[in-house]
Protein backbone atom coordinates (compact mmCIF):
# COMPACT_ATOMS: atom_id res chain seq x y z
CA UNK A 1 0.00 0.00 0.00
CA UNK A 2 1.55 3.42 -1.13
CA UNK A 3 0.82 6.81 0.77
CA UNK A 4 -0.50 9.42 -1.41
CA UNK A 5 1.93 12.17 -2.55
CA UNK A 6 -1.43 14.56 -1.54
CA UNK A 7 -1.62 15.19 1.84
CA UNK A 8 2.09 14.21 2.57
CA UNK A 9 5.24 15.65 2.68
CA UNK A 10 9.09 14.38 1.85
CA UNK A 11 12.14 14.49 3.31
CA UNK A 12 15.59 13.21 2.23
CA UNK A 13 17.80 10.89 5.05
CA UNK A 14 21.05 10.33 4.05
CA UNK A 15 20.55 9.81 0.12
CA UNK A 16 17.22 8.36 0.15
CA UNK A 17 13.79 10.58 -0.22
CA UNK A 18 10.90 9.24 1.84
CA UNK A 19 7.34 10.55 2.36
CA UNK A 20 5.34 11.34 5.48
CA UNK A 21 2.20 11.89 7.09
CA UNK A 22 0.83 12.55 10.39
CA UNK A 23 -2.92 11.44 11.39
CA UNK A 24 -4.96 11.37 14.59
CA UNK A 25 -4.93 7.91 16.17
CA UNK A 26 -6.60 7.98 19.49
CA UNK A 27 -7.37 10.46 21.55
CA UNK A 28 -3.93 11.53 22.63
CA UNK A 29 -2.20 9.76 20.13
CA UNK A 30 -1.11 10.45 16.77
CA UNK A 31 0.24 8.40 14.12
CA UNK A 32 3.16 8.78 11.92
CA UNK A 33 3.42 6.80 8.62
CA UNK A 34 6.48 6.75 6.45
CA UNK A 35 7.18 5.46 3.45
CA UNK A 36 10.21 5.16 0.65
CA UNK A 37 9.47 7.90 -2.21
CA UNK A 38 8.88 5.51 -4.32
CA UNK A 39 5.75 4.16 -2.74
CA UNK A 40 6.49 0.35 -3.24
CA UNK A 41 8.64 -0.39 0.06
CA UNK A 42 7.28 -1.17 3.83
CA UNK A 43 5.42 1.51 5.72
CA UNK A 44 6.32 2.10 9.33
CA UNK A 45 3.66 3.96 11.27
CA UNK A 46 4.71 5.49 14.61
CA UNK A 47 2.44 6.45 17.76
CA UNK A 48 2.96 9.52 19.39
CA UNK A 49 1.57 10.65 22.43
CA UNK A 50 -0.18 13.97 22.01
CA UNK A 51 -3.22 15.87 22.65
CA UNK A 52 -2.68 18.26 19.58
CA UNK A 53 -5.70 17.25 17.99
CA UNK A 54 -7.68 17.69 21.25
CA UNK A 55 -6.33 21.18 21.35
CA UNK A 56 -9.41 23.42 20.19
CA UNK A 57 -12.02 20.70 21.98
CA UNK A 58 -10.45 20.91 25.63
CA UNK A 59 -9.24 24.69 25.03
CA UNK A 60 -9.87 26.02 28.57
CA UNK A 61 -7.58 22.81 29.81
CA UNK A 62 -4.69 23.91 27.71
CA UNK A 63 -2.25 23.41 30.74
CA UNK A 64 -3.40 19.85 31.31
CA UNK A 65 -2.78 19.13 27.27
CA UNK A 66 0.70 17.05 26.01
CA UNK A 67 1.69 19.46 23.00
CA UNK A 68 4.16 17.50 21.54
CA UNK A 69 4.28 18.30 17.61
CA UNK A 70 6.24 15.98 15.36
CA UNK A 71 9.06 18.13 13.37
CA UNK A 72 10.55 16.89 10.77
CA UNK A 73 13.92 16.99 12.42
CA UNK A 74 12.18 13.98 14.79
CA UNK A 75 10.73 12.68 11.50
CA UNK A 76 15.03 11.99 10.15
CA UNK A 77 15.76 10.65 13.49
CA UNK A 78 12.74 8.26 13.92
CA UNK A 79 13.43 6.75 9.90
CA UNK A 80 17.40 6.19 10.88
CA UNK A 81 16.44 4.33 14.17
CA UNK A 82 13.76 2.45 12.10
CA UNK A 83 16.23 0.99 9.95
CA UNK A 84 18.59 0.44 12.76
CA UNK A 85 15.64 -2.06 14.66
CA UNK A 86 15.33 -3.69 10.25
CA UNK A 87 12.85 -1.27 8.28
CA UNK A 88 13.16 -2.25 4.89
CA UNK A 89 12.20 0.62 3.29
CA UNK A 90 12.36 -0.37 -0.34
CA UNK A 91 11.26 -3.61 0.08
CA UNK A 92 7.43 -4.74 -0.23
CA UNK A 93 6.44 -6.08 3.94
CA UNK A 94 3.93 -5.99 6.68
CA UNK A 95 3.83 -2.43 7.73
CA UNK A 96 6.07 -2.20 11.11
CA UNK A 97 4.71 -0.24 14.09
CA UNK A 98 6.41 1.78 16.91
CA UNK A 99 5.80 3.80 19.65
CA UNK A 100 7.91 6.75 20.30
CA UNK A 101 8.22 6.42 24.19
CA UNK A 102 9.87 10.43 24.67
CA UNK A 103 12.63 10.13 22.61
CA UNK A 104 13.02 6.23 22.20
CA UNK A 105 11.58 4.23 19.20
CA UNK A 106 10.44 0.87 20.63
CA UNK A 107 8.86 -1.86 17.99
CA UNK A 108 5.41 -3.13 18.87
CA UNK A 109 4.90 -6.11 19.75
CA UNK A 110 8.57 -6.87 21.10
CA UNK A 111 9.36 -7.25 24.72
Amino acid sequence: MALPKKGTRGITVGEQRYRWVISPAAKGLLALTIQHNDGMGQLIRVYVKSDVNDFWAEFSHVQQLDMRAVKPADVAVIIEEAITQGWQSEIKGAPLSFDLIGSTLVKKGVT
